[in-house]
C-alpha cells in the first residue's frame, strides 16, 4: 500500500515535468535582413552629430566664395578654442584650424574685417561612428555650417 501511495504522488509530478517544457515557446527566429553582427548595425554607419566650438580668432585667411552667395566664405580660419560641446571636446584648449568651404560667415558690428582676438562661434556637424565598430572610416569629418565673428566684450 505504501508503494502505491508513493507512486500515486510521484506520477502526476512526473507528468507535469514532462508537459511544461513541451509548452515553452520556441526561440524567436531573426528575419533574414536583420543585422546579426554589431558591425552590421545602423550605429556602424557614419552619421552626423552637432558640433559647436567657441573662442578667439587666431588667424583668418578666407575670401568670399566663388558661388556668389552673399556672406559665404572659403578658406581657413584658426580659432583658439575655449569652449565646446561634447562632440568637439577634442579641440578644446587648442588652436584649431577650420576649413571653410562656401560657409556662411556672419560678422558682428565692427568685426569686418576680422582681427586677431575677435570672438568666434563655430557651428557645424561632425561625422561619428560608434566606438564598438571595427570600421571607423569617415569618422571625425567636420563640416561647418555657420561661423559668427564679433568684437571682444569689454570687461567692466
Amino acid at each position: 500500500m505504501r508503494t502505491t501511495a508513493r507512486l500515486g504522488a510521484i506520477a502526476p509530478a512526473a507528468a507535469l515535468a514532462i508537459a511544461v517544457p513541451a509548452g515553452a515557446k520556441p526561440p524567436h527566429a531573426m528575419p533574414p535582413d536583420h543585422p546579426s553582427h554589431p558591425a552590421d548595425s545602423h550605429k556602424c554607419t557614419p552619421h552626423n552629430e552637432a558640433y559647436t566650438a567657441s573662442g578667439t580668432l587666431a588667424s583668418w585667411s578666407a575670401s568670399p566664395s566663388a558661388s556668389g552667395k552673399k556672406g559665404h566664405y572659403t578658406g581657413t580660419i584658426t580659432v583658439a578654442v575655449t569652449k565646446t560641446n561634447h562632440h568637439a571636446s577634442a579641440q578644446e584648449h587648442t588652436n584649431f584650424a577650420y576649413k571653410l568651404n562656401d560657409t556662411k560667415v556672419r560678422f558682428g558690428k565692427g568685426a569686418n574685417p576680422p582681427v586677431v582676438g575677435d570672438r568666434v562661434v563655430v557651428l557645424g556637424a561632425i561625422t561619428t561612428v560608434a566606438k564598438k565598430c571595427t570600421n571607423q572610416t569617415g569618422a571625425g569629418t567636420i563640416t561647418l555650417h555657420k561661423v559668427d565673428i564679433g568684437r571682444p566684450r569689454h570687461k567692466k
